[in-house]
This record gives C-alpha cells, sequence and structure tokens, in this order.
C-alpha cells in the first residue's frame, strides 16, 4: 500500500497542476468578502491536500502548509457573522464540518491530543444539521450524519453514538457503510476485551478506504457512494488507534497518519 500512496503522493506533487501549484498561486482566504457559500469546504480543501501527500511523505513541508492553510479558513470563518445571514440556513451542519475540521487540522498540527469537548458539539451540530437542514435525506445527508456519528465514536462517546444510530430513517444506498459502523459501535461496546473480532471487523474495512484508488471512484459495489473519503479515513485512522492500537493521539500523530498509508 505504501508504494501505492507515493504515487499518488508524486502526482499531487506535481510542479505545474499539483498541490505545489495551487498554493504557490491561490489563498486559502482568496475573495473571502464575497464568498457566498459557507466556508467548511474551503478549510475541507486545504486539510484534504495533506492527507493527499502525508501518508506518503509525512514531513513534506507541504503538510504542515495546508494544515496552516486550513486553519487560516477555520479562524476567519468562527469570526464572520455570515453564520446569522447567509449561511444560516445550513448553520448546524456547515459550522460543525468547520469545527470539526479545524479540531483536527490544529490536533494534527502541533501534534496533541483533539478536544473531545469541542469534537461531540462538532458531531452533534453535524448530526442535527444532516437531518434539517439538508432539503432531503440524500447520501450525501446520510454520509454527513454518519460522518458526525464517527465524530462521537472518536471522541468516546459510544453510548450516545449508539442511541444517535438507533433511528427511524433508512440509509438506503450506503446500507454497508451504515451497518459497518452500527456493528462497530456493537462491537467497542460488547466485544472491546477480546479484540480479535473488532480488528477484524475492522481492518477488512479500513484497507478498502485507506486504499489511494478507493477515492478515484466513490461508487464503490460494496460500499456504496461516500462522500469525504480522505476525512473518513482520517476519523478511521483515529478510531483504530484509539480502540485498536489503544494509545493515545498527543505524540503520535505521524503513526496515526501511518496507519494510511503503510
Amino acid at each position: 500500500m505504501n508504494g501505492i500512496w507515493h504515487k499518488a503522493a508524486k502526482s499531487s506533487l506535481d510542479d505545474k497542476d499539483g498541490i505545489t501549484a495551487v498554493v504557490r498561486t491561490t489563498h486559502p482566504l482568496d475573495n473571502w468578502d464575497s464568498l457566498r457559500g459557507a466556508p467548511s469546504g474551503r478549510a475541507e480543501d486545504e486539510l484534504r491536500c495533506a492527507l493527499q501527500i502525508a501518508p506518503a511523505v509525512y514531513d513534506h513541508p507541504l503538510v504542515s502548509l495546508c494544515l496552516k492553510r486550513s486553519l487560516d479558513v477555520v479562524n476567519a470563518a468562527e469570526r464572520d457573522q455570515r453564520w446569522n445571514t447567509w449561511w444560516a440556513p445550513v448553520r448546524d451542519v456547515e459550522h460543525g464540518r468547520l469545527l470539526s475540521i479545524g479540531l483536527l487540522a490544529r490536533a494534527w498540527l502541533y501534534d496533541t491530543e483533539i478536544d473531545a469537548t469541542a469534537l461531540v458539539q462538532a458531531g452533534i451540530e453535524i448530526l442535527r444539521g444532516a437531518l434539517g437542514e439538508r432539503p432531503s435525506w440524500t447520501e450525501l445527508a446520510q454520509c454527513e450524519y454518519l460522518d458526525g456519528i464517527q465524530l462521537l465514536i472518536i471522541a468516546r462517546r459510544l453510548n450516545e453514538a449508539q442511541g444517535k444510530l438507533q433511528m427511524r430513517r433508512k440509509f438506503r444506498r450506503i446500507e454497508t457503510h451504515y451497518a459497518w459502523n452500527a456493528d462497530l459501535i456493537r462491537l467497542l461496546l460488547d466485544d472491546y476485551k477480546d479484540g480479535k473480532s473488532l480488528k477484524q471487523h475492522f481492518d477488512l474495512y479500513f484497507d478498502q478506504i485507506r486504499n489511494p484508488s478507493f477515492e478515484a471512484s466513490q461508487t464503490n459495489l460494496h460500499v456504496g457512494t461516500i462522500f469525504g473519503v480522505p476525512f473518513l479515513r482520517l476519523r478511521l485512522a483515529l478510531i483504530r488507534w484509539i480502540y485498536i492500537e489503544r494509545q493515545p493521539v498527543a505524540g503520535n500523530w505521524r503513526n496515526i497518519i501511518a496507519q494510511i498509508g503503510y
């Protein structure tokens, strides 16, 4: 897998068309005052760039630069009054996404623990927004809902995550992704002392998601249409580190990210 990631990173670092060119020619706050849509996507774009490089070349200077650029967007957005105007109709889901990206990028950049209280807030906002702010219960809203569930898992709020997942709405077309998450929570709650069933359940799925080629075709026969694959990889790497490796997050971000590319 590491060789595949090195090949993908080499393509991403192309001086003419890759991330190097992007950071050279753009600033994350370009045209900020005229931004009509919520800025969570901008913050995600920068973190996505870091995630394209780090599994293969963790110490590449663009990794820390992209994390800082992501935080530039988060910091500017947190002070922005448009959450009460233009962005108000999708405030919960988009602010939750922004908050979660900021928490993950900041902890990664400074090699620290993630603020669990704030991560729970981000997860709850995403859950509430996915249910109430998206125009329909499409794959996007369903994926966002499961994103929020995984944030609760990372924050070690397993009972709350299980409760939020037990709902009447159906997760059609991402049923495999939903079922895997439901089984994961069950294993974490019921079979955690054993660990063997948990590791088998987790790694078989993680091996699919962490493969760079998975993102090339987001519609996967075994998984379904999943949005935000790079961030899914990061969340799964954190979950694996916390519950399978059973190690602290602080001081171990290099090893956490290495799980994606090993």
